[in-house]
């Protein structure tokens, strides 16, 4: 029986996961081991990823799961655990390895409960690897739904003061936002008649059948599933989870929330809502368009009025989430290529972010950016960190942000035209707030520092030196990660009647 490496990759995270649990003080060496492995992994797969095929996707595993027997003599339907990996996803699956190994070396020196800390880390790195490769609605909902568990954990049980009203703030928002998008997506299939949960046979129907739901239906099902995916997103105004969540979350929590789970709103758009509901979409495309908008300018907005400085970092998320939206709702080829680059793009980057912010509260004792000045002075690591995140978020060349968000506004301009002026504009905000928080937290008087403050320790250092390789990298050499998304970029998602793009 053929076992895909993807397969090996899913059972490396869920067994380390499990033998983190149990392994008391050996916990951080279990979690390291298992996040190393698990970055090897991903890179074997890179080398082994075949960059000239297209015809859909690689590594392919389907098994039948189990099947539910049809009424009346009726067909019934399969449920299969069914993985597999295209340029898609690839990208995200090579993140939320990278950034989960740069979590557990930030946090090497955890000392409250370390054993389920690590865990639950790992268990949501698991669940997120799960969502990206499944290839089955049914085992999409349910890596989807077991990445909600851990995080909610975390945030109430290694959080800040207030973490028992963002866990459950955050677990009502995403919870009810999944269970609309799955709802949804059964109506969509047992009313069309499809007959399947796999997304590659649902796209073969879905081409063959473009009427089998009528319009009206359509639109309904494209709007619950805009609004599910768009909660996570977050798009504004489903975005206020997002800020309480991050800010009470304990550093690793508020790195994969930022870094890879976030990435799973814009996944579902592209993998299931956009290319199985076109008629929808086409309706619907105005409204995408308005909350991508929105969210550009009101998270660069509000990151002005931002003292704390996690605070400012998790609005303009919802700042570059937005741009992420726009690319998605532009249903081009470059348009999607832009998207999966600016996931991957602000995952490294809000990660390293979010650490800095981690480091700052503990190197000061505070994250109130008026509170503190001349960290260059101070804490010379740490200021370095700072100014290389913050310029890499704002978009400066040569950082990997930069042509993640060319490629977006360049395809904005295509299709768009003057429209691309709203996220333009909003990128000067976002230059503005960067500048302001880098003048006053590394360049301005010295303030803020006590006999306590110290630089960066060695696992921070290792942790943010990781993203911030990562970070040049890719932004010298974007082509390292952006040959990967045509090879196989929407071969089942534009390639039939209606579907709009451009074929490979």
């Amino acid at each position: 029986m053929y076992v895909s490496p993807l397969t090996v990759l899913l059972a490396v995270g869920f067994l380390g996961t499990l033998l983190t649990f149990l392994s008391g003080r050996w916990a951080r060496w279990t979690a390291v081991a298992t996040t190393l492995a698990l970055a090897l992994l991903v890179v074997y797969l890179l080398t082994q990823f075949n960059l000239n095929d297209s015809s859909g996707y690689q590594f392919l595993e389907v098994n039948n799961w189990f099947t539910f027997a049809g009424l009346n003599g009726g067909s019934g339907i399969s449920v299969d655990y069914a993985v597999g990996m295209d340029g898609i996803s690839l990208p995200l699956v090579l993140l939320s390895a990278v950034v989960t190994l740069a979590a557990v070396v930030y946090h090497w020196e955890e000392t409250d409960r370390p054993h389920a800390f690590f865990g639950l880390l790992l268990l949501v790195n698991a669940g997120v690897l799960g969502v990206f490769l499944s290839l089955d609605a049914l085992l999409f909902f349910v890596f989807w739904e077991v990445v909600l568990i851990p995080m909610f954990f975390l945030i109430g049980g290694w959080g800040g003061a207030r973490r028992h009203y963002a866990a459950l703030k955050f677990f009502v928002y995403t919870h009810v936002a999944s269970v609309v998008m799955f709802v949804s997506l059964l109506v969509m299939i047992f009313l069309a008649g499809w007959g399947t949960f796999d997304f590659v046979d649902l796209y073969g129907v879905q081409s063959l059948n473009q009427s089998a739901l009528s319009s009206v239906t359509q639109v309904l099902l494209f709007a619950s599933m805009l609004f599910g995916f768009g909660v996570k997103l977050p798009m504004v105004p489903f975005h206020t989870w997002l800020p309480d969540a991050h800010v009470e979350a304990p550093t690793g929590g508020s790195v994969l929330l930022a870094a890879v789970l976030l990435k799973m709103g814009g996944y579902g758009l592209i993998r299931i809502a956009m290319p199985l509901l076109p008629t929808g979409r086409e309706v619907l495309t105005p409204l995408i368009f308005f909350f991508a908008f929105l969210s550009i300018v009101w998270g660069a907005y509000l990151s002005l009025a931002q003292r704390d400085l996690k605070r400012l970092v998790a609005y303009s998320s919802i700042n570059h989430m937005g741009i992420v939206l726009l690319a998605i709702g532009l249903w081009t080829q470059i348009g999607i290529e832009a998207a999966v680059l600016l996931m991957f793009a602000h995952g490294l980057v809000s990660a390293m972010l979010f650490m800095v912010s981690g480091s700052m509260h503990h190197a000061y004792g505070t994250r109130d950016i008026p509170s503190v000045g001349g960290m260059s002075a101070f804490t010379p690591r740490l200021s370095t960190m700072v100014v290389m995140g913050s310029l890499a978020s704002l978009g400066l060349p040569a950082l990997v942000s930069f042509p993640a968000e060319f490629s977006a506004f360049f395809a904005t301009w295509e299709s768009l035209g003057y429209w691309v002026l709203i996220p333009l504009m909003a990128l000067v905000i976002t230059a503005a707030f960067y500048i302001w928080m880098l003048q006053r937290l590394s360049f301005g008087p010295p303030r803020g520092a006590t006999p306590k403050t110290h630089d960066l320790p060695t696992p921070e250092l290792a942790a943010l030196a990781i993203l911030g390789a990562l970070v040049v990298l890719y932004g010298i050499l974007p082509f390292l990660i952006a040959q990967y998304i045509p090879a196989t970029l929407l071969f089942h998602l534009t390639c039939f009647p209606g579907g709009g793009g451009v074929c490979p």
